[in-house]
């Protein structure tokens, strides 16, 4: 082999190395950010986790009239209020297109 033919066999070689070492140093920091983003998930959850323990339904109806316990609420007085808005919102209704007709009359 001449001299020529051997400097571009341990060229190539050389770039292959320094191929092959930048694809592991990058796998491995794809790795590492990996592990860091499911270690940040695992917290999460269990903050949210500990979050959801400390407030309890109880505590948290016990002080206001909300809807969010399960006795308080029913689905006949979902089904009642959302009759009572509508006859609401009916009645206003009328009442704004009333009033817009005696606007539009002239007054004496």
């Amino acid at each position: 082999m001449s001299k020529k033919k051997k400097l571009g066999v341990g060229l190539a070689l050389t770039g292959l190395a320094a191929g092959a070492g930048a694809v592991a140093v990058a796998m491995m920091r794809k790795k590492k950010r990996e592990e860091i983003y499911h270690e940040a998930e695992l917290k999460a959850m269990n903050e949210l986790d500990e979050l959801m323990a400390e407030t309890d339904e109880d505590s948290c109806c016990s002080d206001c009239d909300c809807t969010c316990s399960d006795d308080y609420y029913t689905e006949s007085e979902d089904e009642e209020s959302d009759e009572e808005i509508y006859e609401q919102v009916s009645d206003s209704e009328e009442e704004n297109i009333v009033n817009e007709d005696d606007e539009s009359k002239p007054q004496d």
